[in-house]
């Protein structure tokens, strides 16, 4: 090689290091900081909306400080579940931008996508005056959680406000009592324990059913609502069945909803009603979770975001220190979990998009992150989970396992069409107005239709 193109090299190299070293310098000198980079929204009020449960009540008692800090307004919106998302279609579809930034179900993303109601959130992070250099959603959240919530069609669209799954609750206190076990096992052959499979549930709800001392022995989300659709989930996917055959939210596939397997999981589910309260098909997850904080329940499946109101806090539980939490009961279809989650947002027509932002930022860190978790929240950062204050919790370790088994939900556009056809079908199911496998026809043809040529019938009705 010629000295000549040997020193151009030597420069080039020292010369690339030079400037490493001086932006290096600069960096350091100039770190990012939370203050500077709001400076110039000083004053700014940003609102958001999200569902009224202990996460966003979390939220808005973090808030305070990030206002603080950047003289920032942030006020925060709180609704049950429906209406928080109507209000949030209503804004969005009006154009209005009341909202800075939104906190929704990430299977509402695909439509919020493809109507352009919703920014990437590159810019963003590309932003040197916004990005947090220690903010690494790349390395700091579960990636499957994240690109299941708040990505579509591979790219991201936010961060999730709660990585939510669903798993079994029981009164431990009730299942380890000595007279119980003596008495289960008599009359059911096996020792009393949490459910490992669907049998072993039923056999508990049926023995621990006792209307005479206000006992029931598990409690259905009945309700038509979405709350009975996300219920039913968790037997058609430990059953080993499915609504769509495909591997990610974002894809259209085969409609599988009517499989055996499907119709097998849901009239278990239907079964169960004769173990639930007589007024069972009125309730939804706010119902069953106040029976469960009464102690009138045995056991249940419910929303590992909700555990915090049931098992820590003393103010509306009566139950604390004498709960337990599992997997969902294992079926042919394995140990599966549910991925639901509410994803940070912020609209097209915020007219405050990079003040959002910096909250967002400033929510997903870890301190913000840890304090929320342990005051109801459902984090989507691993190392929150590892820390030791998370792990004092009754049911981390139950969260962290639904989390590795999770399985997504469809965020195609269409997807609030197919729960509204599932939950009237189900609905119809649980009246005794159709059998199991009429509604499932009904709601394989329906939603097939609603899709078009991506997703036929792989089990056809006549």
């Amino acid at each position: 090689m010629p000295k000549v193109s040997l020193r151009l090299r030597t420069l080039v190299a020292t010369s690339a290091l030079s400037a490493f070293v001086a932006f290096a310098f600069v960096s350091v000198a100039g770190a990012w900081s939370l203050e500077e980079a709001a400076a110039p929204y000083k004053g700014v009020t940003i609102r958001t909306i999200g569902e009224a449960l202990p996460p966003l009540e979390a939220m808005k008692k973090l808030a305070p400080e990030f206002e603080k800090r950047t003289g920032i307004t942030v006020e925060i919106e709180m609704y049950e579940h429906s209406e928080a998302v109507s209000k949030v279609m209503l804004d969005l579809n009006s154009h209005r931008g009341r909202y800075d930034f939104i906190i929704q179900p990430h299977r509402e993303l695909g439509k919020f996508v493809t109507n352009g109601h919703v920014e990437p959130v590159e810019d963003f992070m590309t932003s040197a005056t916004l990005r947090d250099p220690e903010f690494k959603p790349e390395e700091q959240l579960y990636q499957r959680l994240w690109k299941e919530i708040s990505w579509y069609d591979g790219k991201a669209y936010g961060f999730p406000f709660t990585a939510l799954t669903m798993y079994e609750w029981y009164r431990s206190d009730l299942l380890n009592d000595p007279k119980e076990k003596e008495g289960f096992k008599a009359k059911y052959g096996y020792d009393l324990g949490p459910a490992q499979d669907w049998k072993q549930y039923r056999d508990i709800a049926e023995w621990f059913t006792r209307p005479d001392q206000q006992l029931y022995g598990t409690a259905l989300q009945g309700k038509r609502h979405e709350a009975l659709w996300y219920e039913w989930l968790n037997f058609l996917y430990s059953f080993g069945g499915d609504m769509l055959d495909v591997k990610s939210g974002s894809e259209c596939g085969p409609v599988i909803v009517n499989s055996p397997q499907a119709i097998a999981a849901t009239e278990y589910y239907k079964g169960l009603m004769k173990f639930s309260p007589p007024d069972t098909l009125n309730y939804f997850w706010d119902d069953v979770m106040a029976l469960m904080q009464q102690g009138k329940v045995a056991e249940l499946i419910m929303w590992n975001d909700a555990t915090y109101a049931v098992a820590v806090d003393e103010t509306a539980s009566t139950v604390v220190g004498k709960m337990g939490f599992d997997l969902v009961p294992q079926g042919d279809g394995g140990k599966v979990a549910q991925v639901e989650g509410w994803t940070y947002l912020v609209p097209t027509d915020s007219k405050n998009k990079e003040a959002a932002y910096l909250f967002i930022q400033w929510m997903m860190a870890y301190d913000q992150q840890l304090n929320q978790h342990l005051n109801g929240g459902a984090t989507a950062r691993p190392d929150v989970y590892a820390s030791a204050d998370v792990q004092k919790l009754p049911y981390a370790k139950a969260s962290m396992q639904s989390n590795e088994v999770a399985r997504p939900k469809p965020t195609i556009p269409q997807s609030s069409e197919m729960t509204d056809i599932l939950v009237r079908e189900l609905s119809s199911y649980l009246a005794d107005e159709k059998s199991a496998k009429e509604a499932l026809d009904q709601s394989a043809k329906e939603i097939s239709a609603l899709l078009g040529s991506c997703a036929p019938m792989k089990y056809p009705v006549q």
